[in-house]
């Protein structure tokens, strides 16, 4: 006679605790639950395992809704969100890791900082560079490599640095130096408080717009709305003054007029 084996035991599923892939894990738990009808125990274990990501998930909303009170009155918040790649969470992220940008006296000093800076190899003979040297903020750097995926994805101009250089380098090697040059321009808009030369006035206008909501409008400075906060700072990079609306969804919000006026 043949014995039914018995379900997998939740204490071999890996619950991986992020924002990305809590609910998720909650399905996956959750499609569980009628494998285990004769399994008491196993079943309060489930159980424990989704009351868990429940209050976690209370958790990231309540730590969100502190976040964006505490940021939105930051002018360097916008300065950051108008690059590829970079949202609130890791524009905060950078904001806290390097504190005044003034503590970096060149673009160079901040990569080193975030430990995004190739070794040298030098024999006298030779002159190499080889790999990062890990040797600073590692949770500056982990955020800088998250940008620059998405911003390969996503940006004609970092997609195409891409391609050159993972000929050369491969992929994973391409993605760390493309987040070594896009922590560059981090330097330079942060310490000019200038606009990106690769930025597209619409994307930059979609990104503002989307962090006045993530924020929170009762949170913007001066009691402005989305598209009020948004002008201004697209006044504040000096582009855009040619866009009247912004596609978001299946709405386009209207947007006062620019200050500069157009060319």
């Amino acid at each position: 006679m043949s014995v039914a084996s018995s379900p997998p035991r939740p204490v071999d599923m890996p619950l991986v605790y992020t924002t990305q892939r809590l609910s998720n894990n909650k399905q996956d738990i959750c499609q569980l639950l009628p494998l285990y009808q004769n399994f008491s125990l196993e079943r309060t274990r489930i159980q424990g395992h989704l009351e868990t990501l429940e209050f976690i998930e209370q958790q990231i909303v309540k730590v969100d809704a502190s976040l964006a009170a505490a940021t939105a009155p930051d002018p360097r918040l916008p300065l950051l969100i108008q690059l590829p790649g970079i949202g609130l969470v890791i524009a905060t992220t950078i904001l806290a890791a390097i504190g005044p940008i003034s503590r970096f006296a060149s673009a160079s000093e901040l990569v080193g900082y975030a430990g995004l800076g190739t070794r040298v190899h030098d024999s006298g003979e030779t002159h190499k560079t080889g790999r990062i040297t890990k040797a600073g903020r590692r949770d500056l750097r982990y955020v800088m490599v998250e940008a620059a995926q998405s911003a390969a994805r996503t940006h004609p101009f970092w997609k195409g640095e891409l391609e050159r250089l993972q000929v050369r380098l491969g992929r994973k090697k391409a993605i760390v130096a493309i987040a070594r040059k896009l922590l560059v321009v981090v330097w330079h808009v942060l310490t000019k408080e200038t606009v990106d030369r690769h930025a597209h006035p619409q994307k930059v206008a979609c990104s503002l717009f989307a962090l006045a909501y993530k924020v929170g409008v009762r949170n913007l400075p001066d009691g402005q709305s989305a598209a009020g906060f948004t002008r201004q700072q697209l006044d504040r990079l000096g582009i855009g003054q040619e866009l009247t609306d912004i596609p978001w969804g299946t709405k386009r919000p209207k947007l006062p007029a620019s200050r500069l006026g157009t060319s």
